[in-house]
């Protein structure tokens, strides 16, 4: 959400750019396992979970 009083922005470091693709590829990639898998894998830290 881009309401200022909700958002919440992270700062992406350089060191830390080539993990944010990959897991952005993941999660908006067009092949369903990788992203099943780490949906399964850290589905335990989700919080505030919208359904």
């Amino acid at each position: 959400t881009m309401d200022p009083s909700a958002r919440t922005m992270i700062k992406v470091n350089l060191e830390d750019a080539a993990r944010a693709d990959e897991i952005f590829s993941i999660l908006m990639g067009d092949k369903v396992e990788p992203r099943r898998e780490f949906i399964e894998k850290n589905a335990r830290y989700a919080k505030d979970l919208d359904i």
